[in-house]
């Protein structure tokens, strides 16, 4: 072809019909740079119930409560990225820590801004709503974080109307570092804290935990429910969607017939 006119004409228009949006729940996740863990986690839960459509913040892995504030900066572009005229059904962020120093009404207004009258959660959200489901009202923690993140935590907690009957910390002060905990550090250390607790529930805070295919066996040893960041923000984001997250082997919470 000598031009684009020639070509013009070599050229065979088409038509074509459009097919609807696929059938399941859209999820846009606004996640951290330094998160190695929440897609993964997710893959295992999604099947064909859900989608993720999902971009990163910056975050510079610092666990204080000034580098967490900083986060907010980024949400909303991030979430501005997702699926530029695909319509989610929710939106969702990615960090328990940040969304209890940034606010949760905060997040959902950065994280809606341009993506319309949808609803939003977070982590932080999304597991005080997963303990009222399992008429939970004494919470024993496993924390990650060191002191500065573990008090307002604490402190959401208490005043959100539940009882802390225990708090163990790692104390750790990178969120890259929190991935690496292993499986035997965190049954080891629940068992040191929970031994002389009533708590009703366990959550195992942070979206980088690697926790959430252990679920069960922590569930089947402690005789008690155990809720992680991931499995609660997923659980929750189906709710808010209108639908019932139905994922076998990861946990009370993610399968309403176990034990029926």
């Amino acid at each position: 072809m000598k031009d684009i006119q020639a070509f013009k004409k070599f050229e065979k228009q088409l038509s074509y019909t459009k097919s609807p949006r696929i059938d399941r729940v859209h999820i846009g996740l606004v996640q951290l740079s330094t998160d190695h863990s929440l897609e993964m986690d997710w893959a295992k839960l999604l099947g064909t119930q859900a989608a993720v459509f999902s971009s990163r913040v910056y975050y510079s892995s610092e666990m204080t409560p000034e580098a967490l504030e900083q986060i907010s900066v980024g949400i909303s572009n991030a979430s501005d990225l997702i699926a530029t005229g695909l319509p989610m059904d929710v939106m969702a962020f990615g960090c328990t820590s940040a969304s209890i120093i940034i606010g949760e009404d905060k997040i959902s207004e950065l994280l809606t801004e341009n993506r319309g009258n949808i609803p939003s959660t977070n982590p932080w959200t999304a597991a005080k709503s997963a303990f009222k489901h399992l008429k939970a009202k004494k919470i024993a923690v496993f924390s990650p974080y060191p002191t500065s993140v573990n008090y307002p935590l604490y402190q959401q907690l208490s005043d959100a109307g539940f009882e802390v009957v225990a708090l163990g910390s790692l104390g750790i002060e990178k969120d890259t570092e929190i991935t690496t905990v292993s499986k035997d550090s965190m049954l080891d250390a629940l068992d040191d804290f929970l031994s002389e607790t009533n708590a009703d529930l366990v959550f195992m805070s942070c979206t980088n935990l690697r926790v959430l295919d252990h679920i069960e066996e922590i569930e089947n040893m402690f005789g008690i429910p155990v809720v992680c960041s991931n499995s609660a923000m997923f659980w929750h984001a189906m709710r808010l969607a209108g639908k019932t997250a139905e994922c076998p082997g990861y946990g009370r919470l993610l399968n309403e017939h176990a034990g029926q």
